[in-house]
């Protein structure tokens, strides 16, 4: 069973509400062909009719490979400046659509469910109800929260929830700090996000969320960003500032071992770096950022060239790694026995 941890999807009738409340500020146009344009408040996306349409994702996913994909919201649709009320209704106006897409595709999805971390124990009670009554897998944050990374202890609650769940968590860059020096040339995309990862991560490590909830379960998308090719130069940073090591318990290494990543890095040499030399190979996942035009358009194929001479390597990146990731130790709903076999 191939599983795609990174797959983005916004429901018809979640896009339809952001558009009816003012406070998102999303506008869409009709399509042209398969492209959609949406306007975000000052910034303008191109999408594609694949982002809305379930059956359109199914395809997508068949022709490249893919068995089961676990399905998110998209970066542009984040919001955590609208007010606490009107978010924790959209986040659960998500997280019911994205619960009904998953039962009416019972091999072929699974959900994570979106939180409106501007309210911390409103997130917090969303991901119970969210994991306990419509049995998505887990949930979905991004890396910061109105400038605050997740290190910060307001964010606590949410975390303790996913401990009591055993739930993993998916972080997913968004609004990354500098955007208004990368506005050309897509920068804010390709190298912004990148950058925003990495701080988080340095953040959960050196701000002691790692120590504090050792079970968490975490996957930073698109390979970990920047950080793990930092490692040798943070440890360095620690090696040589004593106050900055009195904040840890080992080296950086061992803290971005405990961390779980996607392959989205588009360099095979790159991901037989991190799996081989950075962590386990146990916490590499398949990605693909679907249905984003930036995403990666071969996952399974990258897997197996990246691995090519390890058939064990792939097969656990391919799919076992995930399905641990997602329900360690535990007999999967019923219905979606398949998808996580």
């Amino acid at each position: 069973m191939i599983i795609d941890i990174h797959c983005h999807f916004v429901p018809e009738r979640y896009m339809a509400f952001l558009e009816r409340a003012s406070a998102f500020a999303v506008q869409r146009e009709a399509p042209r062909g398969e492209d959609v344009a949406v306007a975000v408040g000052p910034l303008r996306y191109g999408l594609n009719c694949t982002f809305f349409d379930e059956e359109r994702l199914v395809a997508h996913m068949d022709r490249i490979g893919v068995d089961c994909s676990v399905l998110s919201l998209a970066t542009p649709f984040v919001n955590y400046a609208v007010p606490a009320d009107l978010a924790l209704a959209a986040a659960q106006l998500y997280n019911d659509e994205i619960a009904d897409v998953c039962r009416r595709h019972r091999r072929r999805f699974e959900g994570l469910a979106f939180l409106p971390m501007q309210d911390p124990d409103a997130a917090a009670r969303e991901l119970r109800r969210a994991v306990r009554e419509q049995k998505l897998a887990g949930g979905y944050l991004a890396s910061n929260i109105g400038g605050q990374y997740l290190d910060q202890p307001q964010f606590d609650p949410v975390f303790a929830a996913a401990v009591e769940l055993d739930a993993p968590l998916f972080i997913h860059p968004s609004n990354p700090p500098g955007r208004e020096r990368m506005a050309s040339y897509e920068l804010a995309v390709v190298s912004g996000y990148l950058l925003d990862t990495t701080l988080n991560i340095f953040h959960m490590i050196f701000g002691g969320l790692l120590d504090r909830r050792p079970h968490l379960r975490l996957c930073c998308t698109h390979a970990g960003g920047y950080a793990p090719m930092l490692r040798a130069r943070m440890q360095r940073e620690v090696d040589t500032n004593p106050a900055l090591a009195e904040r840890i318990n080992g080296t950086v290494g061992d803290y971005l071992k405990r961390l779980y990543y996607d392959t989205i890095c588009f360099e095979p040499g790159y991901a037989r770096f991190l799996a081989d030399d950075v962590i386990d190979p146990g916490h590499m996942l398949l990605g693909s950022d679907t249905p984003f035009p930036l995403g990666e358009p071969d996952p399974v194929g990258f897997v197996r060239r990246s691995f090519h001479d390890n058939a064990a390597v792939q097969d656990a990146i391919l799919g076992r790694n995930a399905a641990q990731f997602l329900r360690p130790n535990k007999e999967p709903e019923p219905w979606r026995s398949a998808s996580l076999s």
